[in-house]
């Protein structure tokens, strides 16, 4: 028994430090997208820039929930499976029409939820359940929130490439060619 308590806390403790780097790795990736997008917004970064910090900002973001959903798993008692919480960046499970407030408010209610059912100390089947609908709302959340990062950047590059049409010299039979008014003086 002593063995299995120490073996528990190990993996406890395990879960707890792996969450922890995961967040700490979360805020080192957001703060480079941030720089990034700020960055593209002065005209001084680049697509491929922005596109690479938001890339390692998602794969942060999607370890956190993993370690965040192994950590409750563990936590209760339970042994994770080894794809525990991997399916962060796939699939939309019907979360694509919530807007980012919504999935926010579904994360906190089934979190309330979850802890309540777990604190009632009721059957472990019912914990598992109430830990697996706030893991998918968790989920939902964090695919709402990539996907408006993603729309975001669409938008900023989108902006910047009409910007740098404007000015631009007309050519062609719809307008005078290298900037030239056409105008006839004399």
């Amino acid at each position: 028994m002593r063995d299995e308590r120490g073996h528990e806390w190990g993996r406890r403790e395990e879960a707890r430090l792996a969450f922890r780097e995961a967040g700490r790795e979360v805020r080192w990736a957001k703060d480079r997208y941030g720089q990034a997008q700020q960055a593209f917004g002065e005209g001084n970064g680049s697509p491929a820039e922005l596109a690479r910090t938001r890339q390692a900002w998602i794969w942060a973001l999607a370890e956190w929930v993993r370690t965040l959903t192994i950590r409750e798993e563990v936590l209760d008692g339970g042994r994770p499976a080894a794809d525990s919480g991997m399916d962060v960046l796939s699939g939309s499970g019907g979360h694509s029409a919530l807007s980012l407030d919504d999935a926010h408010r579904r994360v906190e209610a089934l979190s309330k939820e979850y802890d309540r059912i777990r604190r009632s100390r009721s059957l472990p089947a019912q914990v598992d359940s109430a830990r697996r609908a706030w893991s998918e709302a968790l989920k939902g959340w964090a695919r709402v929130l990539i996907a408006q990062e993603e729309s975001r950047d669409r938008a900023r590059i989108a902006g910047r490439e009409n910007r740098d049409l404007i000015g631009l010299p007309v050519t062609g039979e719809d307008g005078p060619s290298h900037g030239r008014t056409g105008r006839r003086t004399g």
